[in-house]
C-alpha cells in the first residue's frame, strides 16, 4: 500500500487511556480509482428539515478501500469525545486527512452544497474525520452534533482551528459499507410542524433515512436553527462503516 500512517499524537476520550490520532502521507492513489468520475446526485431527505444526501460519491471500490485502509489503522472502543459507551457504543478511528484525501472527497460534493450561511457559500469539509464500526448490537443514542472548526496538520502538528473565521454547521456522514441491517439514522423531528426540529417529548415524530454506500448525508447541526436530535438505531447484523466530518462556512 503506498498510502503511509502515523500517529500524530494522543488524546483522551471518556476513559483515562490516550487515543491515537493518525494522519497519512498523502499519496491517494490507494483510495480513490485513477479515472472514477462518479455521477453525484443530489436528494433531499423528505420529512428531515435542512437535511439532504448525495449519492455516489465514492465509488464501491473506493469505500472499499477506505474500509481496508481505516482497519489497517485499527478501531478503539473509546473516542476523544465526552459521550460514554453507554450512549456511543461503537468503534472508532481518529484520521486527520492530508489535504488530498479531502479535497477529492470536496471536489466531487461541492458543485451540489447550495446552502448558504449569512450570504457566504460552503468552503469545504473538516479534515478531521471521525471514523465509527458499528457491529451487530451496536448504537449510537439521541444526541446533537455539535459544531467543529477546520483541522489540519500542519508541520507535523494538528492545527484544530487551521482555518479561522470558519466554523462547521452542517454534518457530512460518508458511508462507506452495505449488507448490514438496521442502523438507519433516525432523526426526531416535530410532530406538530414536521419542517421543523422536535421541541418537546410530547412533539416527537421519528423519521428513518437509509445511505447507500459510497453516499453521504448531511444536515444541519450545531448553532443551525435547522439541527435536530438524531441516532443509529442499533445494528442487527453486518458491519456498518461511517465518516463523520463537516461542512465549513
Amino acid at each position: 500500500m503506498s498510502l503511509s500512517f502515523h500517529v500524530v499524537r494522543h488524546e483522551r476520550g471518556f476513559s483515562p487511556t490516550p487515543l491515537p490520532i493518525w494522519t497519512d502521507n498523502g499519496d491517494v492513489s490507494d483510495l480513490f480509482e485513477a479515472d472514477a468520475t462518479p455521477e453525484v446526485v443530489r436528494q433531499e431527505v423528505e420529512g428531515v428539515p435542512g437535511a439532504f444526501q448525495l449519492l455516489n460519491v465514492l465509488t464501491h471500490a473506493e469505500a472499499d478501500n477506505f474500509v481496508a485502509a481505516l482497519e489497517e489503522m485499527g478501531f478503539e472502543e473509546d473516542a476523544p469525545v465526552s459521550l460514554p459507551r453507554s450512549v456511543r457504543h461503537n468503534h472508532n478511528v481518529n484520521w486527520v486527512v492530508s489535504e488530498a484525501v479531502d479535497q477529492v472527497i470536496w471536489q466531487r460534493s461541492a458543485p451540489l452544497v447550495t446552502e448558504q450561511i449569512q450570504g457566504e457559500g460552503a468552503k469545504g469539509i473538516n479534515a478531521r474525520f471521525r471514523v465509527y464500526r458499528y457491529e451487530a448490537g451496536d448504537f449510537f443514542k439521541p444526541h446533537t452534533d455539535g459544531a467543529w472548526p477546520g483541522s489540519r496538520v500542519i508541520n507535523g502538528e494538528i492545527v484544530q482551528d487551521a482555518y479561522p473565521g470558519l466554523m462547521s454547521q452542517y454534518t457530512f456522514l460518508i458511508f462507506l459499507s452495505d449488507g448490514y441491517t438496521g442502523g438507519r439514522t433516525e432523526f426526531l423531528v416535530s410532530r406538530r410542524d414536521p419542517g421543523k426540529p422536535a421541541q418537546s417529548q410530547d412533539d416527537i415524530q421519528k423519521v428513518s433515512v437509509s445511505t447507500p454506500k459510497g453516499g453521504v448525508l448531511c444536515f444541519p447541526h450545531g448553532s443551525h436553527p435547522q439541527h435536530c436530535v438524531h441516532a443509529s438505531e442499533p445494528i442487527r447484523d453486518g458491519a456498518k462503516y461511517i465518516i463523520r466530518s463537516d461542512i465549513l462556512y
